[in-house]
């Protein structure tokens, strides 16, 4: 796996969360989801990710920025 980022997983936690999510209240749930998300820990990401994905990403897999 190549180029595995917080922000994809995060990115790709909250598309997954949204799917479910009725437009009354879109953007609002959305910013929640958002900001829920990126105050996790790489490995909750790692977990939520691949528990979507069905992969096996761990924290040493990501190309951190920071």
């Amino acid at each position: 796996m190549s180029n595995l980022t917080r922000e994809l997983l995060i990115k790709t936690i909250v598309a997954e969360d949204m799917k479910n999510c009725d437009g009354g209240e879109y953007t609002k749930t959305l910013k929640i989801n958002y900001e829920y998300w990126e105050s996790m820990t790489s490995e909750d990401l790692c977990n939520r990710y691949n528990k979507i994905s069905k992969t096996n990403v761990n924290v040493d897999d990501l190309n951190n920025k920071y």
